[in-house]
């Protein structure tokens, strides 16, 4: 692919997932695909495929309407897509969750391999709660 059409890619994806289309997000990455949440936060940690589609309800059954993105920054190379955004969420509850992203998208045959999403992770504590703490022994 080219590195146009990687970044195509990489926006499309994230505007499926926006809008919680788990059937086309799932087809655009490829089985093996992993992807990392900045720590912090209660979505945090190194997802497989599956358990990072299974991160979209809990967000998204929250809003009353679609999460919006706003593409500013976006540069590729190789088979890296680096892309700022701001999310755009209106919850149920009136609170808004506008969080800053930066993705880093990472791509094989065409389809989304992995992914490194860094948030504000204040930001996503104040609307969605603190992550669980656990017991270090």
């Amino acid at each position: 692919m080219t590195l146009e059409a990687n970044k195509q890619l990489a926006q499309d994806f994230l505007n499926a997932i926006a809008v919680g289309d788990i059937d086309r997000v799932s087809g655009m990455m490829t089985d093996d695909a992993r992807w990392w949440v900045i720590p912090s936060t209660t979505f945090s940690g190194v997802h497989e495929k599956e358990a990072f589609l299974g991160l979209f309800p809990q967000v998204l059954d929250l809003g009353d309407g679609p999460l919006a993105f706003r593409f500013d920054e976006i540069t590729a190379e190789d088979d890296r897509v680096s892309l700022t955004a701001k999310g755009h969420l209106k919850l149920k509850n009136n609170k808004i969750y506008g969080a800053d992203y930066h993705f880093l998208l990472f791509i094989k045959d065409g389809k989304i391999a992995a992914g490194k999403e860094y948030v504000d992770t204040a930001h996503v504590g104040e609307i969605f709660g603190a992550p669980a703490k656990t017991n270090a022994a």
